[in-house]
């Protein structure tokens, strides 16, 4: 019965105090909906790549710099380890694909071993392993490739033209969601390696192309001692450790694929580091929710006093009283989980978006994960009645009718943890202003070269074009101003190649070009030298310096050929800003060399417009392979998309914390006001006015700010020094991002406790000490 009248009293009490009842559910509610969204999340990420049986057999071999060998390495390996039972080289295109009615479109085509389906178990939809891949024009597609082109009608034995050449479906699978491996819908033998480049390409070790995978024999693993062994092998011959280009050779388990530092363009990927602090985040937004309600419950203890000791001196213990105040405390945690979830399901959609996942809230809605939930709701209920129900029943029945409860209070503890907020609240704010800076600086620097107005696709001519026939056609479509080719493109990086001379290693990166696309570019020239030669190659100022180059005898031998240089560039940005600008060699390309990308120079009239208009033109020419135009300054800003996506979570959690801090400022002014409420009426009665009262009020409140400002400086400092240590080219941590940081923490505090400060300072003093 007294358990039953305790509820309804805490049910009257919160119909009463509506602001405390909406505050508290409104901050339990959102940080649990945060929490919920980003607990699922976590627990999706983590277990990507666990469902493979094979993944603690399996090490993808790479260096501190990129993970890319060349091809008859994988056979080398096989046999020159016992332990290495398979290897698998894989490597991605972007190739044409067609059924011959339809019309055609460009697919990410995976090119891999046979080995594949025993490295990766593929959940097959039809065929099987011992079926798939077994000739050169066998395919593999994806459940959703195999509906786009044939249907409800099943896929296996039919064709597909991939890359101008027919394949025959040999197996279908469900899409690939659980693996480190991208959607891909498309995979081929890997010896159609040939189409995609030139020479001995499979027997090549001097060009370093593919992914390497190995798995080991059951019961063996690749142990540190035969890595080192392996690594030895590869300095004794092979030219990415030969001659220094390398120095670490680095095995990655199955259970780090997903985690890699260098992920593949094919590979999916994400970071420990950032689901920690993702998780750690939300934690501390739910913590957040928890000192406020602490703090609420403690600011309305005195109206509660009351009902507490009329219950002490009708005969109830404290005991039974201190659970009662618990059983509030887990049914408005309760309630507010099952608003949370109801939030959570009407922001799964953005939610999606913004961290590029497909979690879904009733997918999840396990028996473990239903069992965690409880038990977390349970654990936060304790943890927020804890401190207001000691509160509450320590204070004795004649305390509470003397009216001295109010004045025995404390509000140490408060201002503790109010400080706490505001502190992480100036961290997350510090973090997102320089997230933000960072993002901007990298987006508006200078690249070194122009990308403005100009469409960025692919050498794609059909079986008897050329360079020159393509180019006459793209012309053709008004509002085009120039047709360029070339072999990679500033800013995403080339090809790198390695030469001696003076007794050191040069690796330089070689952007082949023509004359047209070197103009497009509009480099800052440094240095030009007069020479008739039309093979002469232009270098950036970092590898002139490296190369120790004069003017009096501007040429160098390397790759068994002498090189005229015709001039020096200022340096560029080769590739993107998380590496630093290194020596650069530009090659005049031949009319008869193989281009790999087509730059196109419009006018700025209707983008949209001439991108649908080059691209049917080229279409007309290839005999209809599909090309999709890009806008070069929109590739280069894509570079920068997971930052995006990191400022843009750093945002949300920043507004969060403020709202909810500003909530919890607002509960302390309200405890405060009723402690100090006799103190500024009786200073104003010995003569105070009300804005020497106001000023005394609010500043108590905005100390809190400045303890937790010093406390956030050097948090800051450190946390985005170790962030912004990933970029080569970085904003400084100027005193600026710290004092807006402040300013606006500050002055959320200031509105938060603005008003009942000055409500408390204009209050008439006689009415105050009538209460």
């Amino acid at each position: 019965m007294r358990d039953s009248l305790q509820l309804k009293s805490f049910w009257n009490f919160l119909q009463r105090n509506k602001l405390f009842t909406a505050i508290n559910i409104f901050g339990f509610a959102v940080s649990l909906m945060f929490v919920v969204l980003i607990g699922l999340y976590v627990q999706d990420e983590l277990s990507v790549g666990r469902e493979q049986p094979n993944r603690n057999r399996i090490y993808r071999l790479r260096n501190e710099e990129f993970s890319e060998f060349s091809a008859p390495i994988a056979a080398d390996l096989r046999n020159r380890y016992p332990e290495i039972e398979a290897t698998l080289r894989i490597v991605s295109q972007n190739w044409p694909v067609t059924d011959g009615d339809q019309e055609g479109i460009r697919e990410e085509v995976l090119l891999a071993d046979t080995s594949f389906t025993a490295f990766f178990e593929l959940p097959w939809v039809e065929g099987s392993p011992a079926t798939a891949l077994r000739t050169r024009d066998d395919a593999l597609i994806s459940q959703s490739c195999a509906r786009a082109w044939f249907g409800s009608e099943p896929a296996l034995g039919k064709s597909l033209r991939v890359n101008g050449r027919e394949r025959i479906v040999s197996g279908v699978y469900r899409d690939l969601k659980t693996t480190h491996l991208k959607p891909v819908d498309i995979i081929l033998p890997f010896e159609n390696v040939v189409e995609a480049y030139d020479g001995d390409i499979l027997n090549d070790y001097g060009r370093s192309i593919f992914d390497l995978y190995v798995m080991t024999a059951p019961h063996t693993a690749l142990t540190p001692e035969r890595a080192d062994e392996i690594h030895a092998w590869l300095q004794s011959f092979y030219w990415v450790y030969r001659n220094g280009i390398a120095e670490q050779f680095i095995p990655e388990s199955g259970d780090d694929l997903y985690f890699t530092e260098l992920p593949a363009s094919y590979m999916r990927s994400n970071n420990r580091t950032f689901l920690l602090v993702l998780g750690i985040t939300a934690l501390v937004i739910l913590l957040f929710a928890v000192i406020n309600y602490i703090n609420l419950s403690v600011a309305q203890s005195g109206f509660r006093a009351q009902e507490v000791a009329m219950r002490r001196l009708l005969g109830g213990s404290r005991k039974s009283l201190f659970a009662g105040f618990i059983v509030e405390s887990l049914l408005l945690c309760l309630v507010s989980f099952g608003i949370a979830l109801l939030l959570a399901s009407s922001v799964e959609g953005w939610f999606r978006e913004v961290m590029q996942t497909d979690i879904s809230l009733k997918e999840n809605l396990t028996t473990g994960n239903i069992a965690l939930a409880l038990g977390g709701i349970v654990a936060i209920g304790l943890v927020s009645g804890l401190m207001p129900a000691y509160v509450l029943t320590r204070a004795e029945p004649i305390d509470v009718v003397r009216g001295m409860f109010r004045r025995q209070t404390k509000m140490v503890y408060s201002k503790i943890l109010i400080a706490f907020q505001y502190c992480i609240t100036i961290v997350l704010l510090g973090s997102m202003i320089t997230i933000s800076r960072q993002l901007d600086f990298m987006c508006r620097s200078d690249l070194g070269f122009t990308t403005s107005n100009t469409f960025v696709m692919a050498y794609a001519p059909g079986p008897n074009g050329t360079p020159a026939g393509l180019r006459s056609a793209l012309l053709s479509v008004p509002g085009v101003e120039g047709i360029g080719y070339s072999r990679g493109i500033p800013g995403f990086g080339t090809n790198s190649n390695t030469f001696e001379r003076n007794g050191r290693q040069i690796s330089i990166q070689w952007f082949p070009m023509d004359s047209a696309a070197f103009r497009m570019f509009d480099f800052t020239v440094v240095r030009h030298f007069a020479t008739d030669d039309r093979e002469a190659v232009w270098l950036n100022e970092s590898a002139w310096n490296r190369m120790e180059l004069t003017e009096t005898e501007p040429e160098f031998r390397c790759w068994g050929a002498t090189f005229r240089v015709a001039g020096v560039l200022r340096d560029f940005f080769a590739s993107d800003m998380t590496r630093l600008r290194g020596p650069v060699l530009i090659q005049p390309m031949g009319d008869d060399s193989w281009p790999i990308h087509v730059l196109v120079r419009v006018s700025g009239d209707d983008p949209v417009v001439l991108s649908e208009r080059i691209r049917n033109a080229y279409m007309a020419y290839n005999g209809g392979d599909p090309v999709v135009p890009e806008f070069y300054d929109g590739m280069v800003a894509r570079q920068y998309d997971h930052q995006q996506r990191t400022a843009r979570i750093i945002g949300a959690f920043s507004l969060l914390a403020i709202v909810i801090s500003a909530l919890g400022m607002l509960a302390m002014a309200t405890y405060f006001m009723r402690q100090r409420e006799r103190e500024v009426a009786v200073r104003k009665v010995f003569g105070s006015t009300s804005r020497q009262a106001l000023t005394r009020v609010m500043a108590a409140f905005l100390k809190l700010v400045g303890v937790a400002f010093v406390v956030a400086v050097p948090v800051i400092g450190y946390l985005m020094r170790e962030w912004l240590a990933g970029y080569a080219y970085r904003i400084p941590l100027s005193w600026t991002i710290f004092a807006l940081a402040g300013a606006m923490a500050l002055a959320i505090a200031g509105s938060a406790v603005g008003w009942q400060s000055w409500r408390t300072a204009r209050a008439n003093p006689v009415d105050v000490l009538r209460k």
